[in-house]
């Protein structure tokens, strides 16, 4: 009875430890198995969002070369069929060779000008997209990517611009635009997982998700300002933004509407400030998958502890050969997660290497020890500034390290490295800081791109610069020179002219005293000869008489065309009393000799030189001669007036006038002699005429200051 006891004790003992032992065992692999998960989600998540930020960013490049291409910049300075047409072929291209959705370029108004998608339903062109962020910062000069719902095509896609510079770099012409599917992405990446993931925005809009019924709503409750702010902004289409019911109750869990639990992981996406990459997984479905298997072996083991002990062992020592096998399988598939990682570190064709907080290499890309030209084991454990020139180790020691090491970030940082071989290599280094739990920076992570090519190109650039400046200057000087040149010889050509001009006046006026004085006199001589031979043969012979009366009305005929001759080669009144008086006495002789009236205004002239005199007498009696041969006039004005700083003259009739740009006979000797006589005495002719309406003629003089 004693050994029953015994036994009874012994097998609850037995039974109460299997008991415990199997709850405590429960728990810890139920606990472990929470970790692992959490574990491989992490790593999961991390190659997730690293290959995502990767794919968000491969574009940048690509959007950059598109904007420093001819066609673009032409098609922006002038834009006509044929700058369009170019432009449009160059976005096609690029388009097709990308496999992008779309490429387009904006004007400085935000205005889509070019688009390869021109010809579909959903065309750009047209478009006002200047209130999109990516162009707000590429119209400043700073590159972006942007990712969004588009407004036109309501497909998701990620935008990137650059700003059109124009060929000196100094102005900015429009924005080149790229936009690649996010649909390869949320195929690719995010449908290999059973758990659910999301890619939200920072406010929690869900952008990317392998669940199709939760894109496009609020992973968190938002209040309505918020909502307001991301309908106002027009990134993901007009709404609306359903809540998908999701809330956080503890660090790692949150909760859906049915109260239902999810383990929460989240990482940050690189160069996407405060977009995340969220992993949910059930709480219960994990739950599940733990105790499934356990459950289905603890009740054998327990019936068989209570049948024999040594079972027990064995089926616990089963139990843990499988957990120790899990563990291995586990831990193998993190390594060969770990060598893809590095795999992909090492294949990629960028520069990339990694420091420690010490300065020394601890990882570099094959790329990188391909172009310095060293083997890897020379590197490793290395200084990275023993690559680096004298110039480039100063700067980084006392400037970039120290404010990397705070920060941890550093973006296009100029260095030169040095290769094995001794050549020089012109670097733009960007890095980040990998941290531990504590925030504390572990190592680097940095690509550096070869800018060497650039740097001589703008460098010879610089030079051809300065030459063309210096050219411009010669140049600039040279027609300096040849203006000189020009005005001297158009100062002969001026006096000639006027001193030819002054030739004639003396030459007419001497033929006019020759006429006058000694022609007339002949003339009136003969008349009285011809008078008294008239009265003597009257008395004799009638007929002879007749004869000679005719001859002295032929002499008073030729006496009067002999003053009328000298008269217009230079009229003595013109010396004898001035402009006035020999302007009125030409109009009243115009009178006599036609039916047209003419009026003659003046005011008191101070007294001017002959030359002057001269020009002005000439303008006015070629004006009124050309009214009197062409325009059909009755009435013919000429004034002559002061004004404040020298004489006017105006000679205005109400003829037929005629067209001052077309008429051909406008550009006739006469027209151009009044302004050559102007021109020579410092004056100015304005003609203005119409058809039907008459002409006026005013020279303006200065004679005063």
């Amino acid at each position: 009875m004693r050994l029953r006891i015994i036994i009874l004790i012994l097998a609850l003992l037995a039974f109460l430890s299997a008991t415990a032992g199997g709850l405590l065992y429960y728990h810890s692999f139920k606990k472990a198995a929470f970790q692992k998960t959490e574990a491989d989600a992490y790593s999961k998540l991390k190659l997730l969002t690293d290959h995502l930020s990767s794919y968000l960013s491969e574009h940048t490049k690509p959007v950059k070369t598109l904007s420093g291409i001819k066609e673009l910049k032409t098609a922006l300075k002038d834009t006509n069929l044929e700058s369009i047409y170019q432009a449009n072929q160059i976005l096609d291209n690029f388009t097709k060779s990308l496999d992008l959705e779309v490429s387009y370029l904006m004007d400085k108004n935000g205005i889509t000008l070019c688009s390869s998608n021109r010809n579909a339903k959903d065309s750009f062109v047209g478009k006002d997209f200047s209130f999109r962020p990516y162009y707000k910062k590429a119209i400043t000069g700073i590159p972006a990517t942007y990712l969004a719902l588009g407004t036109t095509s309501r497909k998701r896609g990620v935008y990137y611009s650059h700003p059109v510079y124009d060929e000196n770099h100094d102005d900015i012409l429009g924005v080149a635009v790229i936009k690649a599917s996010v649909e390869f992405v949320e195929t690719k990446l995010f449908r290999k997982s059973d758990d659910t993931l999301l890619f939200i925005d920072p406010e929690g809009v869900i952008f990317i998700s392998n669940k199709d019924a939760l894109r496009y709503k609020l992973l968190w409750k938002l209040t309505e300002e918020k909502i307001n702010a991301i309908e106002n902004s027009r990134q993901f289409g007009n709404g609306p933004w359903a809540w998908t019911g999701f809330s956080k109750n503890k660090t790692n869990y949150v909760t859906d509407k049915t109260n239902a639990r999810y383990l929460f992981t989240s990482l940050n996406v690189a160069n996407y400030p405060d977009w995340k990459v969220i992993n949910l997984r059930n709480y219960k479905k994990i739950e599940s998958q733990v105790s499934k298997p356990f459950v289905r072996v603890i009740g054998p083991v327990i019936f068989s502890v209570l049948i024999l002990t040594g079972i027990l062992v064995m089926v616990l020592y089963q139990l843990g050969i499988k957990e120790i096998t899990k563990r291995k399988k586990a831990e193998k598939e993190l390594r060969l997660s770990e060598e893809r990682y590095r795999h992909i570190y090492h294949k990629t064709p960028v520069m990339l290497h990694s420091i420690d907080t010490e300065g020394k290499i601890i990882r570099v890309s094959d790329h990188w020890v391909e172009e310095m030209g060293y083997n890897r084991e020379d590197v490793i454990g290395k200084q990275l500034i023993s690559f680096f020139t004298p110039e480039s180790q100063h700067y980084a020691t006392n400037v970039i390290f120290p404010k990397f090491f705070s920060t941890g970030f550093c973006k296009d940082i100029p260095y030169t490295y040095a290769k094995k071989n001794g050549e020089k290599m012109d670097i733009m280094l960007s890095g980040y800081g990998v941290r531990d739990e504590k925030g504390d920076i572990l190592r680097s992570l940095a690509v550096s791109v070869d800018v060497t090519e650039k740097n001589r190109t703008q460098k010879d650039l610089q030079i051809a610069k300065e030459k063309l400046s210096q050219y411009s200057l010669d140049l600039e000087q040279q027609v300096k020179k040849r203006t000189s040149q020009l005005e001297k010889t158009q100062n002969n050509l001026k006096n000639l002219s006027k001193n030819i001009i002054a030739s004639q006046e003396r030459e007419k006026a001497l033929v006019a005293r020759e006429l006058h004085d000694h022609l007339g006199q002949v003339l009136t001589a003969l008349r009285i000869d011809a008078v008294w031979v008239e009265k003597y043969l009257t008395n004799i012979d009638q007929s002879a008489g007749n004869r000679a009366k005719k001859m002295c009305s032929l002499i008073d005929d030729t006496i009067n065309d002999v003053r009328d001759m000298a008269y217009r080669l230079r009229p003595r009144v013109l010396d004898d009393l001035g402009l006035a008086d020999a302007l009125e006495s030409l109009l009243s002789d115009f009178e006599k000799r036609s039916n047209v009236s003419c009026v003659f205004k003046h005011d008191e002239i101070s007294k001017i030189n002959a030359t002057l005199s001269t020009a002005l007498y000439r303008i006015g009696q070629e004006a009124v001669t050309n009214s009197l041969k062409h325009s059909n006039a009755t009435t013919i004005t000429v004034e002559l007036k002061n004004d404040d700083e020298g004489i006017v003259l105006i000679i205005q009739d109400n003829g037929c006038g005629f067209d001052v740009l077309n008429d051909k006979g406008f550009n006739g000797f006469g027209l151009e002699g009044m302004r050559e006589r102007a021109n020579l005495v410092g004056g100015k002719l304005d003609i203005s005429s119409k058809l039907s309406h008459g002409t006026s003629i005013c020279c303006k003089v200065k004679v005063k200051g």
